[in-house]
């Protein structure tokens, strides 16, 4: 039983907070837990406005989803950052030499740290992320110029910032709901789910029309060359819509279902003359500010991609193909990310969002901690296979009741003869002893008796 890699993934926009959990399997990602919840005003133009409020959403939605992984905790999520004052600069770094000299390793990367060093963002602005584009060596440009011999080379960087408040902001409504976050940008993980390989080379505009902003994202030759967040969503058609005394559910549906230029729609105090000159006006005006970023960037591009929930306006096309002119519009509503769902997951497929499914795809490290009993389960599972490994020993049969008393051990008898004991001891050593002293008795004993008898014969 080995440990589940679970990635999570979060998006915070103006109308919804979403999230989902995730394990890999051999045909992909399988989404096994998902939950949302409305905003209410605490997050605004994809920005958090209320720190509190956004805490408790988030860590509602965190309780949702690990209600949905037997048991497992969530320690961290993977956060897609967008929203307004999200933009890129561009920045440059440049090396001469003397002489003729191949381009390395070392010296792409020095000139890369010239660059976090040089490039400093605008007061009040922090750098989120650098995307290198293409090496100039004289005239020829190149994406990889190790190895090359040249004169000079220059790399142009594309630099993503945005307002370090916003950032402040985001960290610590994730810090109260006790949450670790990891960050990519919204823009790139979109392009790599729904734009394919063509529209990135051949130049596209990948257009992402939230509730309350429109991030424009530009691509040539396969990398990105702008980006830019627009104050400009789909909420604005529907709070035009409201200001006729319906309410906001009806106007959703009416822009939604209804659309540009539909026929007569159900019931509805609003004529469809009135929605069409609303919905084209203020759909007008988003376009219009998307086909000026585009041509402000100085990239030339064939194609735009429209995604978002603005995309799902009933008959945008008409309103896509007079205000991008020139230009092979496709609205993308299916990611190419193959994906698959939990049987127990009642959620339908559309709901996951691109942006959450590139989360949970580029995510890698896993973000739960699973539960203790588990953790347990796991140590004893690993023990039996390792029993498993060994070789049983043979059983030895019992013997019978009587063989198994053990006999009374034997007192040891003490030496009668100290001697004895003695000469087994010290050997010859005290055999000579015993022989001296038996000399010197006998000794003593002669000369006790002549002395006995001298004293007889003085009497």
């Amino acid at each position: 039983m080995g440990t589940k890699n679970y990635i999570v993934a979060l998006e915070l926009g103006s109308s919804k907070v979403s999230g989902a959990v995730a394990v890999e399997n051999y045909e992909g990602i399988n989404v096994i837990a998902y939950a949302s919840e409305p905003v209410n005003g605490f997050i605004a133009k994809g920005v958090v406005r209320n720190i509190d409020e956004t805490s408790k959403c988030l860590t509602s939605i965190i309780n949702k989803l690990e209600t949905q992984l037997d048991g497992a905790n969530i320690q961290k999520a993977y956060v897609a950052l967008g929203g307004l004052s999200l933009q890129s600069v561009k920045s440059s770094v440049k090396r001469e030499f003397s002489e003729y000299t191949k381009i390395t390793q070392e010296i792409i990367d020095e000139m890369a740290f010239e660059n976090d060093c040089l490039y400093r963002a605008p007061e009040g602005y922090e750098k989120v992320d650098v995307i290198t584009q293409e090496y100039k060596m004289g005239g020829d440009t190149s994406l990889n110029p190790i190895g090359m011999s040249v004169r000079s080379i220059e790399c142009n960087y594309l630099n993503i910032i945005i307002k370090d408040q916003f950032m402040k902001q985001l960290a610590e409504s994730f810090q109260l709901a006790k949450i670790e976050i990891d960050s990519f940008t919204a823009a790139q993980i979109n392009a790599e789910q729904l734009l394919n390989n063509d529209e990135k080379r051949d130049g596209c505009a990948l257009v992402d029309i939230g509730a309350e902003t429109t991030t424009v994202s530009i691509y040539t030759k396969n990398l990105m060359r702008k980006l830019c967040v627009l104050p400009l969503g789909s909420a604005n058609i529907t709070r035009d819509l409201q200001a006729e005394h319906i309410s906001q559910a009806d106007a959703e549906t009416l822009k939604i279902h209804a659309g540009y230029k539909a026929e007569r729609f159900g019931e509805s105090s609003i004529s469809s003359e009135l929605r069409n000159n609303i919905i084209g006006a203020r759909m007008m005006e988003i376009l219009q500010n998307v086909y000026q970023q585009i041509k402000r960037s100085g990239e030339n591009l064939s194609n735009a991609v429209i995604t978002g929930g603005g995309a799902k306006l009933k008959n945008i096309e008409l309103l896509l193909n007079d205000n991008l002119p020139g230009l092979k519009v496709r609205i993308a509503t299916e990611p190419f990310i193959e994906f698959g769902t939990s049987s127990t997951l009642k959620v339908k497929r559309e709901e996951i969002s691109a942006t959450l499914l590139g989360l949970l795809k580029n995510g890698k490290q896993n973000c739960c901690q699973e539960p203790r009993v588990q953790a347990v389960q796991q140590v004893i599972f690993a023990e039996e296979e390792t029993l498993k490994k060994e070789p049983e020993k043979p059983v030895q049969p019992e013997k019978p009741a009587e063989e198994k008393k053990q006999p009374k051990e034997e007192k040891k008898e003490k030496p009668k003869n100290r001697r004895g004991f003695l000469d087994g001891l010290f050997g010859d050593w005290t055999k000579n002893i015993k022989e001296s002293a038996k000399d010197f008795v006998n000794n003593a004993t002669k000369e006790e008796d002549e002395y006995t008898n001298d004293d007889e014969d003085n009497n």
